[in-house]
């Protein structure tokens, strides 16, 4: 009998260690006053709402010591702290994180749309620049062809005398014609007439 008082005494003094660090919250739809002291004694220090969380710093029976995020330490109630959130809390959090996603979309949506103006713009570019692409090419192999055309016409006339030289060489002949014609008339008309010349 002694051993087992030991041991529940034991618990009890141990109790206010295990206990620290433990966070817990306030639960649904509640104002919990803070007091000074254990068992609601003491003034009112501090008002907690519901969803607020508190870190347990020691555990009696039926209270609990209690300090806020703020710092402030007191007594309260034990029988309305939850270690779990609120579901209260827990749908805050969740419109709040709703939010968040909603605005993220609205970015995310203007963003895409930024996107697909520059998308269609690159769009056009790139066809101007094909067609432009397109239209050289076919210009390139016109001159590719007629480059052709004049190496074959080149090759043709390769062997054969140039205009500039036929053209002096006629008219080279023309003025010899004509002089050695001129010489033969000459000739002749000085044998008849005893090398005179008469005109």
């Amino acid at each position: 009998m002694k051993r087992q008082t030991f041991f529940v005494i034991f618990l009890f003094t141990l109790f206010p260690f295990i206990s620290q660090a433990e966070t817990v919250y306030v639960t649904d739809l509640l104002r919990l006053n803070l007091y000074e002291q254990a068992k609601s004694q003491g003034s009112v220090i501090k008002t907690v709402i519901s969803g607020e969380a508190l870190e347990v710093l020691e555990r009696l029976p039926g209270f609990a010591k209690i300090r806020t995020t703020d710092g402030i330490i007191g007594w309260t109630k034990s029988a309305y702290l939850v270690t779990d959130k609120p579901p209260r809390l827990i749908v805050t959090n969740m419109e709040q994180q709703l939010s968040k996603m909603k605005k993220q979309l609205k970015t995310a949506n203007v963003d895409k749309k930024t996107a697909l103006v520059k998308a269609k713009k690159y769009q056009q570019l790139l066809s101007t620049h094909k067609a432009k692409t397109k239209s050289q090419s076919s210009l390139l192999e016109k001159l590719q062809l007629q480059n052709q055309e004049f190496e074959k016409s080149m090759q043709t006339y390769k062997s054969s005398v140039p205009m500039n030289a036929y053209l002096i060489s006629v008219l080279v002949f023309f003025i010899l014609g004509i002089g050695l014609g001129w010489y033969i008339i000459d000739y002749q008309i000085r044998k008849r007439h005893g090398g005179f010349r008469i005109y």
